[in-house]
């Protein structure tokens, strides 16, 4: 970003090195990291507590049902 100094002839742009593209994104990168490492954590847990078919068992079928 360049910036314009007052009280010279001239209107010079001074060029500022502080490395702001970094410091701009940073909190960005930050969040975003953040935001897939929770999506991940979560789509993690919902694999995770999907039934397995070999662990589902039917129910009985000796239970009789007496009409009167």
């Amino acid at each position: 970003m360049q910036q314009k100094k007052i009280g010279r002839g001239k209107a010079e742009a001074a060029k500022n090195n502080d490395n702001g593209l970094i410091e701009t994104m940073k909190p960005f990168v930050t969040f975003g990291v953040k935001a897939l490492a929770v999506l991940g954590s979560a789509l993690v847990h919902i694999v995770k507590n999907i039934p397995k078919p070999e662990d589902h068992r039917p129910a009985n079928k000796n239970d009789k049902v007496i009409k009167i």
